[in-house]
């Protein structure tokens, strides 16, 4: 039984005629027929029988033919469901943002594209950074800002900005580091780091690491022990906020940075997330450049 010979069937028996079903339908009433006689042979009952030029369920017919319509409006509905997923599934957006000292911009931006395109919903995730390129191939990731550049030719990456990191001390204290402290000086302190995208062990390799998920534990452990904190300027601002004695440094003379990128789908179909992919790639290299002036 095939959801066509139910079509064919359902009309025939609305309009009680083959050669006005036929043409309705836009098909030969010879397949017409044809379909019709494989539907009964499948059911193995008659569904018409002949009345004058015209042509009238039997009572099998009309019991099947109940159940026919029923079915072809589950299959409506269906189709409905499917074609409603898949509008929604192109108007939706999933990005994931690992944290850095530009997030605030870049959901700015964000925001920006998503006022032009007011239907489109959103998700934003935070993911761990080794599923992000199956999930941009398997197209449940939209756009990506991360640590990574791709190298698969599916993907396209564009360089959005380094993140920068810092170190600092309670001025005053044990700890008395100069403006662009050697490797060998930062690294005979204990490190506190905030759960940094910057693998710290391959940039430190000889200090004694410890990683906080809270500011307020870093902040207690600066001020009573001799220990110095790896952070971003984000970070280091706000620590800096609430306890002023704090001294910071810039590590931009040891390269300390992690480069951030934005990635997406090369063969992504969505204008949206083109825009803001362009947006953000346009926006950080004119940023970049009014730094460098």
């Amino acid at each position: 039984m095939e959801i066509r010979q139910l079509i064919y069937f359902t009309e025939t028996a609305r309009l009680q005629h083959m050669t006005e079903a036929s043409a309705v339908l836009n098909v030969a009433q010879s397949a017409l027929s044809r379909q019709i006689s494989l539907l009964e042979s499948d059911l193995g009952i008659r569904l018409f029988r002949r009345e004058g030029r015209n042509i009238i369920l039997t009572e099998d017919g009309r019991d099947f033919y109940e159940d026919a319509v029923k079915i072809l409006e589950i299959v409506d509905r269906t189709k409905a469901k499917i074609t409603e997923n898949r509008l929604k599934s192109t108007q939706s957006m999933n990005i994931h943002i690992t944290k850095s000292d530009m997030t605030s911009k870049i959901l700015h931006t964000f925001q920006d594209v998503l006022k032009k395109h007011t239907d489109v919903d959103f998700n934003i995730e935070s993911l761990d950074e080794n599923t992000i390129e199956e999930k941009l191939n398997g197209k449940s990731l939209d756009i990506a800002i991360s640590t990574q550049r791709f190298q698969s030719r599916n993907i396209k990456s564009a360089l959005l900005f380094d993140q920068s990191y810092y170190y600092i001390f309670r001025g005053g204290g044990k700890v008395n580091l100069p403006v662009k402290a050697s490797m060998n000086e930062l690294e005979d302190f204990t490190m506190l780091t905030m759960d940094p995208v910057l693998d710290m062990k391959s940039q430190f390799r000889n200090a004694t690491l410890l990683n906080m998920n809270d500011i307020a534990i870093i902040q207690h452990l600066l001020i009573h022990h001799p220990y110095i904190a790896i952070l971003t300027h984000e970070e280091c601002r706000i620590l800096k906020h609430y306890y002023p004695n704090f001294t910071i440094h810039t590590l931009e003379h040891l390269n300390v940075r992690q480069p951030l990128y934005a990635s997406i789908l090369s063969t992504n179909d969505k204008i949206f997330v083109d825009e803001l992919y362009n947006r953000l790639k346009n926006e950080f290299t004119a940023f970049a450049n009014r730094m460098m002036h």
